[in-house]
């Protein structure tokens, strides 16, 4: 199928009603027949527009403590710190941002989420869900929109005490359906139902169920790719037990929440990896190391067999990547004008907080003054 013919995807209740009240009527509509001023040609659809998803990972205020708090450490959640992450959020919004990723639990270490003798979670409670709240609460004052990424490879390590805190390892739970189970219903699914009792829930743009899973793996590629060489730290999976968790995931959010789905996946090395989980486009991530192997401009989307959905680029680094292996070196902003006119739906730079990757909110602007309308919802 050729990009241009690409269908959208509205494909769940929710969203289609979302179209139809931004339309000012009870009948689900289309972008095009809500007349959207400055359709992105290959965006993402949300609300009735159609936008180049552009923005900056965040990645957390605090390292697995900015929902729920960790006391232990003195990180306190987004309500306990309000001001400082809005202002952290006007900052972003400043630079041209409209969309921002942001993690929620990259290891467990929150002691708002409490746990059973079994190893797994039995509930939520101390700030969670007025952090949740509060997030949307202070992404609707900044005119921004929120993709919430529950975990990460991070989550593969093993359990262990991490400054004095019991940070549980995800893989037991991953690959034990009874445990998996409790996961899902006692985490994941709290979790999206208070974003969607949450006023500002219009703000939750995606979730992005985990970050780079494909580094929690090991063994061949259901469908084709390399073989997975999982991070020595890490207690692998899978390609197939991290399938089955992801799409028992996913069906748990489109049960709770009316977000679009993603996966935080590596490399386009790995392009067909989630292409038989139900999420809404994909998403690969782009640092030298894929700019020398496979470069955007060769391994195209049709050359990776992934037009049948948007594609973003969920990170790359926000000084651009550099000249190596015969590859030029972009900037943030000739990447963000590379991937746009190559039929991708949006870019997000690594990153907010990095000191690796160190802010330079004017990288981030060039783009979105470039594209002023077809990058903002």
């Amino acid at each position: 199928m050729m990009l241009g013919s690409r269908p959208r995807p509205l494909r769940f209740a929710a969203l289609a009603m979302a179209c139809a009240c931004a339309c000012g009527s009870d009948t689900p509509a289309s972008p095009d027949s809500c007349g959207d001023r400055c359709p992105a040609p290959h965006g993402l659809v949300w609300r009735c527009e159609e936008r180049f998803a552009y923005g900056v990972n965040w990645a957390w205020g605090n390292w697995g403590g900015d929902f729920g708090g960790v006391s232990a450490w003195g990180s306190p959640g987004v309500a306990s710190a309000r001001d400082r992450f809005s202002a952290d959020m006007r900052a972003m919004k400043d630079a041209g941002v409209s969309v921002i990723r942001w993690w929620m639990f990259p290891r467990f270490l929150t002691e708002s989420i409490t746990w059973g003798a079994d190893g797994a979670p039995s509930g939520i409670a101390g700030s969670l869900d007025a952090d949740v709240e509060e997030a949307l609460a202070v992404a609707e004052e900044n005119d921004v929109y929120l993709m919430l990424t529950l975990f990460s490879f991070d989550s593969f390590g093993p359990t262990q005490e991490e400054g004095s805190i019991t940070s549980r390892g995800i893989q037991p739970m991953v690959i034990d359906a009874a445990l998996r189970r409790k996961l899902i219903d006692n985490l994941v699914v709290p979790v999206a139902r208070a974003v969607e009792r949450s006023p500002h829930k219009q703000r939750m743009i995606a979730w992005d169920m985990v970050n780079e899973p494909e580094w929690a793996m090991t063994g061949p590629d259901l469908y084709g790719g390399e073989p997975y060489e999982p991070q020595s730290r890490l207690q692998p999976v899978t390609h197939q037990q991290m399938e089955t968790f992801l799409k028992e995931t996913a069906a748990a959010l489109r049960g709770s929440s009316g977000a679009l789905i993603t996966i935080g996946g590596a490399a386009i090395k790995w392009a067909r990896a989630w292409s038989h989980v139900d999420v809404d486009f994909y998403q690969f991530h782009y640092y030298d190391w894929v700019h020398q192997w496979y470069p955007y401009a060769t391994v195209t989307l049709a050359a990776a067999g992934v037009t049948d959905k948007p594609v973003v680029m969920g990170e790359f680094p926000i000084q651009g990547v550099s000249e190596i292996g015969g590859q030029p070196a972009r900037s943030a902003a000739q990447l963000s004008a590379d991937l746009w006119a190559a039929g991708y739906a949006g870019s997000l730079a690594w990153a907010f907080n990095d000191s690796a990757f160190p802010w330079s909110p004017g990288m981030v602007e060039r783009f979105a003054a470039e594209r002023p309308c077809e990058t903002r919802f």
